[in-house]
């Protein structure tokens, strides 16, 4: 299997400057780029800079991904839109990063031991992108499937040390979270992420099993709380806002909802704190559901079509004629199909030999076709005499 890496870098708060572009199309003579956008393709070779460096001095997502796995994504924010603690409490081990710089903070998700899926499958970073403005409205649900990615992968090549701890009666700090509201409803970008992440979908639907509803969002009053920041903070804002800083609004918007929330004693919503273990046995009959439902849909598709060969049978006989007489390979395999299909709606409805005795007396002037003939015989078709 030959080599393929593909890294993209994207730009969002603002777009590069002449410079800076000048600076990223040095980086690789394989790049292509524009003030907001950059991909770099790779059939051999790699890439010679760190591209987490590379994200934190230009842009602000970034994602790889090659033909033998290894996906990685991250994003750049301003310093401080997100918490200093936003991934506490979850057991991502070596899979999850969450650096603060005193400019930017990088959230970087690697799963460098991740194989590739059976299928060949393509990922692009414009489907991924929203999950940074999601994340810096508080909706944590990627986080969420990132967890039962790095769990799925954990249950892989953890399992001595996971029946040590039961053993123990010992459960390390991690191994269940809380389920976030409205995970039974996930937005574009999470789906492309559990795709980019291989979490299956019955796994998914479990966890939303155990997921409150997101609920009815309170209105943001904004007018009145921004009298409750001190003035030298309202005078901070407006400074800042001259100087056009990235993610300014995000910031203040946070600081006023907390101050909101600390006036009204509200309390976010918090959800079910669920095993990884159960979920994952959850998801096994779940999978076992949607295959089941899967077979019996099918199979009703699978009816209907031979309910319509059934009640449109002299419409069918007359395409195998027009297929046949057309003297060709693909008209002879045109035919061929259209016959099995009338085989099969005849042995569906208990009316075999009236489809023998049909076939018998059509097929006498067809015997001169010893190409036609060769496929009806490998196909099981009996033939009269001649």
């Amino acid at each position: 299997m030959s080599e393929y890496q593909r890294y993209e870098f994207m730009t969002i708060d603002r777009p590069l400057t002449a410079a800076q572009l000048d600076a990223v199309n040095t980086l690789s003579s394989h790049i292509e780029a524009t003030s907001t956008h950059a991909i770099i393709e790779y059939h051999w070779g790699d890439f010679k800079h760190d591209p987490i460096k590379v994200l934190h001095e230009f842009f602000d997502g970034f994602l790889y991904w090659a033909n033998w796995g290894s996906p990685q994504l991250a994003f750049r924010f301003p310093h401080g839109i997100l918490p200093a603690d936003l991934i506490d409490g979850y057991d991502f081990e070596d899979f999850v990063t969450f650096t603060r710089y005193p400019d930017y903070d990088i959230l970087d998700i690697q799963f460098g031991e991740m194989e590739a899926p059976n299928e060949w499958t393509e990922y692009e970073l414009g489907s991924l992108i929203p999950i940074r403005d999601e994340l810096m409205e508080g909706d944590l649900r990627s986080l969420y499937i990132v967890w039962l990615a790095a769990r799925g992968m954990m249950e892989g090549y953890d399992e001595e040390e996971d029946e040590d701890e039961e053993e123990n009666g010992d459960e390390e700090q991690g191994y269940e979270i809380s389920v976030p509201p409205g995970f039974g409803t996930l937005t574009a970008a999470q789906y492309s992420l559990a795709e980019l992440l291989q979490v299956p979908q019955e796994l998914l639907v479990a966890a939303a099993r155990h997921s409150k509803g997101a609920g009815p969002s309170t209105k943001d009053d904004f007018a009145v709380w921004v009298k409750l920041l001190p003035p030298d903070r309202q005078n901070d804002y407006l400074v800042r806002l001259a100087y056009n800083e990235p993610g300014l609004s995000r910031l203040l918007v946070r600081e006023l909802r907390e101050l909101g929330q600390d006036k009204t004693g509200a309390t976010p919503p918090t959800g079910e704190h669920v095993p990884y273990a159960t979920l994952l046995a959850e998801s096994k009959a779940i999978r076992a559901q949607l295959e089941r439902e899967k077979r019996e849909q099918e199979q009703a598709a699978r009816l209907r079509h031979l309910q319509g060969i059934h009640d449109h049978q002299d419409a069918y006989w007359h395409q195998v004629e027009q297929a046949v007489m057309r003297g060709t390979g693909s008209g002879y395999d045109e035919a061929l199909r259209l016959l099995v299909e009338l085989r099969e709606a005849a042995d569906q409805f208990k009316e075999t030999q009236q489809f023998q005795d049909r076939f018998h007396a059509w097929v006498r002037p067809q015997l001169r076709r010893p190409a036609f003939v060769k496929r009806l015989q490998a196909h099981k078709f009996t033939l009269p005499e001649a």
